[in-house]
């Protein structure tokens, strides 16, 4: 006798009549899909089927897809077209809602003596009545000093030369001058008097036991110790203003030892009159100088005459050389870019 339940036979006929109908409806859901897709039979292949001709073009185009190819952007109007942002465009003051194509054909300079399409390409600001004595990076240098020195003016390490920014204040300087004093039988006990920058008297000398002989160094302490040479005694016929006479006269002859000033010659004239020791006298001179820009605007520097100096002065490389130095202006030589030497010359109180 069976132990299995009596209504195993309709149980299983059921089974097997859901699994039917399951699929069935799986076919007839294939069927629809496809037809929706491919209304007509789909015969042969791609490259031949003619109810398919977008076909070839299809493989064709992700052939092409996987090639290894350079793209260059397109300059309509001879400039860039950002693909991102498209062109740049400004609103005009009077007609604020017309945009405005600055570089577009027609267009005036915005500001004189700059294209408009400069300020298109480095993406400087344009649109404030000062924008070319503005400083859109920050590193001293105008927009229009960029623009001249073809630099960036959004990038503050692309900057214009700094030397275009190197400002003379004022000059310190010390007036000095070496008095004849004594001399016998061709040895020399001269005499010095100064007046520094700061008001400061200076005054030195050789005492008559002490006479120098030519090739001797003066002084030995004190103000200028050690400072010049005793080369020899001269005589000069001079012809006296006030009176019209002429006479010979003794002058003591010196030179330079410091090493700005080396071996530069000067003369002590016998019995100058104190009104001419001014107008005879010699200059230590030193110029007080500020980089505007980079961050250094008052900072004040110092450099003496005939000296080597750096830009920034904190750089290691002292590429500047202080030719000259007057109450009035400063001599700069450089080397230029292409090796050649340069001279610069920037007036007191301001910039070249």
């Amino acid at each position: 006798m069976s132990k299995l339940p009596k209504n195993f036979e309709k149980t299983l006929l059921g089974i097997a009549g859901v699994v039917a109908l399951g699929f069935a409806a799986l076919g007839f859901m294939k069927s629809s899909a496809v037809a929706e897709d491919f209304p007509a039979p789909v015969a042969g292949t791609p490259k031949n089927d003619p109810t398919i001709p977008e076909a070839e073009a299809t493989a064709a185009a992700s052939s092409s897809l996987k090639l290894n190819r350079a793209f260059e952007p397109a300059e309509p109007d001879g400039r860039p077209v950002d693909l991102f942002v498209g062109v740049r465009l400004f609103a005009d003051k009077n007609n604020p809602n017309e945009p405005v194509d600055i570089v577009g054909s027609g267009q005036k300079a915005i500001h004189e003596g700059i294209p408009n399409k400069w300020w298109v390409e480095t993406g400087a600001d344009p649109t404030f009545a000062n924008s070319p004595e503005r400083d859109d990076d920050g590193d001293g240098f105008t927009n229009r000093d960029e623009f001249e020195a073809k630099t960036d003016p959004v990038n503050s390490k692309s900057i214009p030369p700094l030397l275009n920014k190197l400002a003379y204040l004022k000059d310190e300087s010390t007036m000095w001058y070496v008095p004849f004093g004594l001399e016998s039988n061709g040895k020399w006990a001269p005499k010095f008097t100064g007046l520094s920058h700061d008001g400061t008297k200076l005054a030195n000398r050789v005492s008559a036991v002490e006479m120098i002989e030519p090739g001797a160094t003066f002084f030995k302490d004190g103000a200028m110790a050690g400072r010049f040479k005793f080369t020899g005694m001269v005589e000069k016929e001079i012809t006296s203003e006030r009176t019209k006479l002429t006479q010979r006269v003794k002058f003591g002859q010196y030179e330079d030892l410091k090493p700005n000033k080396l071996g530069e010659k000067y003369e002590s004239q016998y019995g100058l009159p104190d009104a001419q020791l001014e107008a005879s006298a010699y200059h230590d001179r030193t110029a007080v100088l500020e980089l505007r820009a980079i961050d250094n605007d008052g900072k004040e520097f110092k450099v003496e005459e005939r000296t080597k100096f750096a830009l920034p002065p904190d750089a290691p490389e002292k590429n500047y050389f202080l030719k000259k130095v007057t109450p009035d202006a400063i001599e700069v030589e450089y080397t230029d870019a292409e090796g050649a030497t340069q001279t610069l010359e920037i007036k007191k109180g301001g910039t070249p």
